[in-house]
């Protein structure tokens, strides 16, 4: 089997797409806290204040954390947040409307491989 090289920047281009999800969607958490915090409500998750600013803090914070070359401690924060969210979130099974069924089933889905994608850096670091 034949070896291929890859670019050398090509992990950082890909850590870069990785982090930028988390970044973003923790900083769009802090900014619109109160709506988030209102979701996290309806949804039954205990303390939902406490509970969204930890998704900031552990989103903003693991995503940097691995972009400046903390892997291990990165991928752990981002893997404590990430996998236990479409369990307390996305809750597919209890919808009626094919749309919404679809919609929650697709972000149980990403959360779960984003988490597994964490995991694997975590094991690589």
């Amino acid at each position: 089997m034949t070896q291929i090289d890859l670019p050398n920047w090509l992990p950082s281009v890909g850590r870069v797409l990785f982090v930028v999800y988390f970044v973003l969607m923790g900083a769009s958490h802090l900014w619109n806290f109160t709506e988030h915090s209102a979701l996290l409500k309806r949804k039954g998750v205990p303390l939902p204040k406490a509970a969204t600013l930890l998704t900031v803090v552990m989103m903003v914070g693991g995503g940097m954390a691995i972009l400046f070359g903390w892997h291990r401690i990165g991928a752990a924060m981002l893997f404590g947040i990430i996998f236990p969210a479409p369990f307390f979130l996305h809750h597919f099974w209890n919808e009626k409307d094919s749309y919404l069924h679809l919609s929650e089933y697709a972000h149980f889905i990403k959360d779960l491989s984003l988490a597994g994608a964490a995991l694997m850096l975590l094991a690589s670091a």
